[in-house]
């Protein structure tokens, strides 16, 4: 598939996603809003790719939605009801980054603002250069919290940090950032990406596929469970699952005998995953 907004780069089980509107400062439009749907579901479903890097080209991350032709984003329908209303274009994104079996690391280059901001809150890993601010500005545009980061920013920064950033619009800088918890590491620029590929490579090469995937999506969705005992009934689900399976076996010999594993399960195999979390 080509991309028109994005570059998309698939090496050693590692696919690194760049925003690639430098002279927008990266900033989506619909069609950038339309390829990142196609590329993160193009790795998911990839058994070959293991970990998505996402990063941005040029000096910025991305600087939000392309506003040059002012919002020219859906609109309409009932807001009063809710009928009629078209989705967020953001949030169909973080939906799906939500829902993804691989980790997905992001390296943030540079500014990160609107959508560039919450675009990275469903992320697994967020790594920051010492040069990347972050702004959740709508309330300085006139629209409001998107791309369902009213749900993810409080989970990860806890709620009075999240009503300053979103009341007032401010500027973040990446210092603020990792002391809240957005991100968790700040580098010098020329380190940022070395450090993001270390770690998905580290990934790659010391994890089975699925337990991850199966890791990820316990941890992202039970945050919403309103009982331990849904992560005891899902926990013991994929436990079982995963024992029968010879990767297990591996990982206790391997472990025994003092070298790596070499796990050969495949996320395609792990059928029990889909929808699970919602029979419960």
């Amino acid at each position: 598939m080509s991309y028109q907004d994005l570059e998309y780069e698939k090496a050693a089980g590692i696919v690194t996603i760049w925003l690639n509107r430098p002279d927008k400062l990266n900033a989506a439009r619909k069609e950038t809003h339309d390829e990142l749907l196609a590329a993160l579901s193009r790795a998911d479903e990839d058994d070959d790719v293991r970990v998505v890097v996402v990063s941005g080209r040029g000096r910025a991350f991305c600087a939000g939605t392309d506003l040059s032709g002012g919002f020219s984003l859906p609109s309409g329908g009932d807001p009063a009801t809710g009928e009629g209303v078209p989705a967020d274009l953001g949030g169909r994104v973080t939906l799906r980054l939500f829902d993804m079996r691989k980790p997905v690391i992001g390296a943030i280059n540079g500014v990160a603002v609107g959508f560039g901001a919450t675009f990275l809150l469903p992320m697994d890993v967020r790594l920051a250069s010492s040069e990347a601010r972050f702004g959740f500005v709508f309330s300085r545009r006139g629209i409001v919290a998107e791309s369902c980061s009213s749900w993810f920013l409080p989970r990860l920064v806890g709620i009075p940090t999240a009503l300053d950033w979103m009341i007032t619009g401010r500027l973040i800088s990446a210092e603020e950032a990792l002391k809240a918890g957005l991100v968790q590491k700040v580098l010098p620029p020329d380190h940022l990406l070395a450090e993001a590929m270390t770690l998905a490579q580290d990934i790659v090469k010391q994890t089975a596929p699925v337990s991850v995937a199966v890791n990820r999506q316990l941890l992202w969705k039970m945050m919403g469970a309103d009982h331990p005992r849904i992560a005891h009934a899902l926990e013991s689900r994929a436990l079982s699952a995963t024992l029968a399976h010879p990767d297990s076996a591996e990982g206790a010999r391997s472990f025994a005998e003092k070298r790596p594993a070499e796990f050969r399960g495949r996320i395609s195999e792990a059928a029990f995953m889909d929808g699970w979390w919602a029979k419960s």
